[in-house]
């Protein structure tokens, strides 16, 4: 069998990864959201496949690093976010994204470091006169143990 020269340093890159330090991963459902003068509605169950979210952070000595992503759902426009703290709060990095790439941050945090997260993106394209619109929105906290 003959291996194709490009998995030799494919290979070789993640033999030198270390795996995550904590994970998460959640479905998040398309829901329809609908605001009048008299006050906002409850968001409601819409149709459509869920958007998947992962977001994995890593550690290295004192680097830590997390990963945000997204796939699958309705094509959608927004942002998703990473905040990245040290053990008293204090922050160690934070990264924006449109929720079409990945979004990574790193920073420098003594353990156990957490990263927040949130993912806001709309299929709809916005208006101003709109008084409803479909999104995916989540948002959380992963965190290395003993936090």
């Amino acid at each position: 069998m003959k291996v194709p020269l490009w998995v030799l340093p494919l290979a070789l890159l993640l033999a030198g990864c270390d795996p995550p330090v904590a994970q998460h991963r959640e479905e998040v459902p398309l829901r329809l959201y609908r605001w009048s003068p008299e006050g906002d509605l409850p968001p409601e169950p819409a149709p459509g496949e869920p958007l998947r979210v992962e977001v994995l952070l890593y550690r290295q000595g004192a680097l830590v690093q997390a990963v945000l992503r997204t796939w699958g759902g309705l094509p959608a426009e927004g942002d998703a976010a990473l905040l990245l703290e040290g053990p008293g709060g204090e922050r160690a990095g934070e990264a924006y994204g449109d929720g079409k790439r990945p979004v990574a941050v790193r920073g420098r945090a003594d353990r156990p470091a957490c990263a927040w997260w949130i993912v806001s993106l709309s299929p709809d394209p916005w208006r101003e006169d709109e008084t409803e619109t479909r999104f995916y929105q989540a948002h959380g906290r992963v965190c290395e143990e003993g936090r």
